[in-house]
């Protein structure tokens, strides 16, 4: 099996007095740990050299690399880590997750990888068509399972869970919940907004919303104080993503829930990029709506996503956006009037998406189970290390250097060597599933990603960019 040596090894061997570390032929050894190995002298030898040298040909180089010092020095700032999840956890965790046997997936902000348990329940769906044929009794109840589990990771209660295909579905549906005829009827969106959200509130201005854009700054992030500024008495509602998905600008969810409410404005938060690496408490947040969808970092797959509508606002909401399971009693089949239910159920549409709400079930089974604490300290972990590395390697990096303000994504800026899209494709040839966005390919590790993976893609992204 294909081992990662790390700069901690090298400090062991020098501990032990060691000059020499072998290693296989399939054997990693990264840049950093090469960096240190040549300041102690120490060399790495292929295992099957008996020799306390060896040709060049035959060993792993040790001559310190040459980098591109960033135009800026960056200090990388951490938070403290309270409950860190062992590398012996993470490599039990890691046995859930086949793809990792072969394949470094930091991926994460597009797609997790496949756990057991989600294909488990994929294929007890499948078995139950197969063998019942036609189950809906047992469907729905899978649904309203999936709904509970989302509500759990975000102190919700299930009654204010809806479930919908895509968080565009859930965010238009709010939209067209909306009066725009009064004094309130701008909506407050930012540039930091996956642009789906976006094209959803710019498309209800022929409805009479106004839609007022916050930008984002030459660091790619959004000033608290740009909301005092831009909400105001006629705001109706404020759409903020809890974290930026080119950069991994992380938000400060709370603050901008209470200048919103200071305001008079209700607020949605679309926590699709951020969600199940940072704990969210709705109710502790005061969160009007939040939405997400549950292939990224939930485990789960394209095809499903939840929002939750607070009780108390539920019933002032008629969607126009809506289909027979928004309806309180979906099996009446009148066709005369509207009668949405009562709970945030009147947001479902028509038929949900049953097979989906089986995988998601699982994934988010998966998050509570490790709990979103524990994930955050390793990924905030995992960051820092990532940030560092990227300075050491010369990487222009355009995530924050403040880990407090990070979500799981070191977004690279490549795009003046070589189009994303490429860098995405040559890391993928190395066994490495990243995510290519406009101008940078993320590194998206999740807990289960280990320190020695990081120092891989660095090393693997600095190479491509220079021509190796």
């Amino acid at each position: 099996m294909r081992r990662f040596y790390t700069a901690q090894d090298v400090e062991y061997a020098a501990s032990n007095g060691e000059r020499e570390i072998r290693i296989n032929k399939e054997d990693v050894v990264t840049s950093i740990a090469k960096e240190e190995a040549a300041k102690k002298n120490i060399k790495f030898v292929l295992r099957d050299q008996y020799q306390s040298t060896v040709d060049k040909s035959q060993s792993v180089q040790t001559q310190t690399p040459t980098y591109r010092p960033l135009t800026t020095a960056k200090k990388v700032i951490a938070p403290p880590y309270k409950n860190l999840i062992s590398e012996q956890e993470v490599d039990r965790w890691r046995q859930e997750f086949p793809i990792l046997k072969n394949i470094i997936h930091v991926g994460n902000c597009s797609q997790s990888a496949q756990s057991i348990r989600v294909r488990d329940a994929i294929d007890r769906y499948l078995d139950n068509w197969l063998t019942i044929g036609m189950d809906w009794e047992s469907w729905v109840t899978e649904v309203a399972l999936a709904k509970a589990e989302f509500a759990k990771l975000i102190n919700a209660d299930p009654s204010e869970i809806a479930i919908t295909s895509c968080v565009s579905e859930a965010v238009s549906s709010i939209a067209s919940a909306l009066d725009y005829t009064g004094k309130r009827k701008k909506i407050v969106v930012t540039d930091a907004e996956f642009p789906t959200v976006n094209y959803i509130w710019l498309a209800h201005q022929k409805y009479g919303a106004k839609v007022d854009i916050i930008s984002v700054n030459e660091n790619h992030e959004i000033d608290i104080s740009e909301y005092e500024r831009y909400i105001d008495e006629d705001t109706l509602l404020t759409s903020v993503t809890q974290v930026y998905y080119l950069n991994g600008f992380k938000q400060d969810v709370k603050k901008m829930v209470d200048i919103a409410h200071s305001k008079g404005s209700l607020i949605l938060v679309d926590a699709y990029q951020g969600l199940g690496t940072e704990p969210i408490d709705v109710k502790a947040m005061n969160i009007d709506i939040l939405t997400s969808g549950n292939l990224k970092y939930l485990f789960g797959l394209p095809g499903v996503a939840f929002m939750y509508v607070n009780n108390d606002l539920v019933k002032m909401l008629k969607p126009a956006l809506t289909g027979w399971f928004g309806q309180e009693d979906p099996f009446l089949f009148q066709t005369r009037y509207n009668d949405w239910a009562s709970e945030a159920r009147r947001f479902d549409t028509g038929t949900p998406p049953v097979l989906n709400a089986y995988a998601a079930r699982a994934g988010l089974e998966i998050v509570n189970e490790v709990g979103v604490e524990r994930i955050k300290d390793r990924i905030d972990m995992l960051s820092a290390h990532a940030l560092n590395g990227c300075i050491q390697r010369g990487l222009n990096c355009i995530s924050p250097f403040d880990v407090n303000k990070k979500g799981g994504s070191t977004a690279i800026w490549v795009s003046d060597i070589m189009d994303s899209h490429t860098v995405e494709v040559e890391l993928a040839k190395r066994n490495i599933i990243a995510s290519a966005r406009g101008d940078v390919v993320r590194v998206a590790p999740h807990f289960y990603t280990k320190v020695s993976e990081i120092d891989y893609v660095l090393d693997q992204i600095k190479n491509i960019l220079s021509g190796r």
